[in-house]
């Protein structure tokens, strides 16, 4: 963030089942509580009414022009590419150019995260983007990554969600060594796929705050601060907790009706739905591993929903979060050469390095296959060697595959 002006936040005006009326107000009024400025992306025709002319002529607010939204629904890539325009990439520009601080955008997850990457690119030694909240009102304190994007993950994309995961609740929620787990079918060691006991070794020797592994009942009583999962997974929890909390608030609200008061009842079910779907009421998701700080707003996000999201954006400016996971992702980078003369001082650093990797002469499936070699310090990829880490296309061909119909999809660039 520049020294010499207030916070600056590009908001993607036109994505949203309530855009742009909603997204501009929510902008406006998050502009004015955090005394900040708001770059609201969309077709200036449009935005033009829904601004007051003061907001304007203070600095608050100023009109960045674009397309309109990507179509819900679409293919990402394709989307992405027959729009290179369109609000959500101009948005994501805004943050990845450094006129904006960061991004916020209410449009589909997938073209949100290709736009994201596209634009602003990957965190260097970041191999995945992520998605984590806090998923529990019971529980605010307990964060599950990865909820969406990486559905197919190995041991050492785990273990960067736990590095993720931790930094997030030493930002975000003031917590100094937070606990980290593994979400597994069982507390025991030696429980969980390939994938869970190859990330268990890794995460022992991390210098972490490692507690093992955990069985989704834990999960619901709070049991560490960051529980890990592949996507496939976490989404998975995620919507379980979610429709599990709506259904016994419903079933509450018809078994109370006649020995409470209608609005007594009504009440203890909407707490209910509050304690196990606060995501539906923050309305916002970070995307994690991303070179700046982008905000997904939920699609059905009003004009309070929009401000929450904003602000989350701004404590995550504030608090340094990118810049703290920055430096953590270099050190994780720069651990493998290290590890060549010597086991590094840092056990973090060392189980990273250590993780399996692909080798040179092979034909690695994913992006995220192309790896440092160990006896060159070169990247490797298809039997080729380089010098460069994967480029932000390579990044977007891959997550456009996770994102694409089953017929369109591919294993890798």
């Amino acid at each position: 963030m520049a020294p010499h002006r207030p916070l600056r936040i590009a908001v993607d005006c036109m994505g949203g089942d309530h855009a742009p009326q909603e997204i501009v107000q929510g902008a406006l009024a998050a502009a004015e509580a955090e005394r900040l400025e708001v770059l609201l992306v969309g077709i200036p025709e449009t935005l033009g009414p829904l601004v007051p002319a003061g907001a304007l002529r203070s600095g608050r607010a100023a009109v960045v022009p674009s397309a309109g939204a990507i179509p819900e629904g679409a293919s990402p890539l394709q989307a992405l590419r027959a729009s290179p325009n369109a609000s959500m990439t101009v948005a994501m520009r805004q943050a990845g150019n450094g006129r904006a601080d960061a991004a916020v955008s209410a449009g589909s997850t997938g073209p949100t995260l290709l736009a994201a990457v596209r634009e602003i690119g990957m965190l260097e030694g970041v191999r995945r983007a992520c998605v984590g909240r806090q998923i529990l009102g019971l529980h605010p304190e307990t964060f599950l990554i990865d909820l969406g994007p990486t559905m197919d993950c190995e041991a050492r994309h785990l273990l960067e969600f736990a590095v993720i995961g931790a930094t997030y609740m030493r930002v975000f929620c003031g917590i100094p060594d937070p606990t980290v787990v593994l979400l597994a079918n069982g507390h025991e060691p030696g429980k969980g796929n390939r994938v869970v006991k190859e990330a268990a070794g890794l995460l022992e020797r991390s210098g972490l705050r490692f507690a093992g592994l955990i069985e989704g009942h834990d999960l619901m009583r709070g049991a560490a601060n960051v529980v890990v999962c592949d996507g496939f997974v976490g989404n998975i929890t995620l919507k379980t907790v979610e429709g599990l909390g709506r259904e016994v608030a419903a079933w509450l609200r018809r078994e109370l009706s006649g020995a409470l008061p209608a609005e007594r009842a009504a009440g203890l079910a909407d707490r209910l739905v509050e304690l196990t779907n606060p995501i539906d009421l923050q309305g916002s998701l970070p995307l994690l591993g991303i070179r700046g700080n982008v905000v997904m707003a939920h699609g059905a996000s009003d004009r309070r929903a929009i401000q929450a999201a904003i602000g989350q954006a701004v404590q995550a400016v504030r608090g340094g979060f990118v810049e703290r996971l920055r430096v953590d992702a270099a050190d994780r980078r720069h651990a493998r050469s290290r590890a060549r003369h010597t086991r590094s001082t840092s056990p973090t650093l060392h189980a990273w390095a250590m993780a399996p990797r692909g080798r040179c002469g092979g034909s690695p499936s994913k992006i995220s296959e192309m790896v440092p070699n160990p006896a060159s310090r070169r990247w490797c990829s298809k039997g080729r060697s380089s010098d460069r880490a994967p480029s932000r296309s390579q990044y977007t061909r891959w997550y456009a595959s996770a994102y694409a119909p089953a017929s369109q999809a591919h294993a890798g660039p």
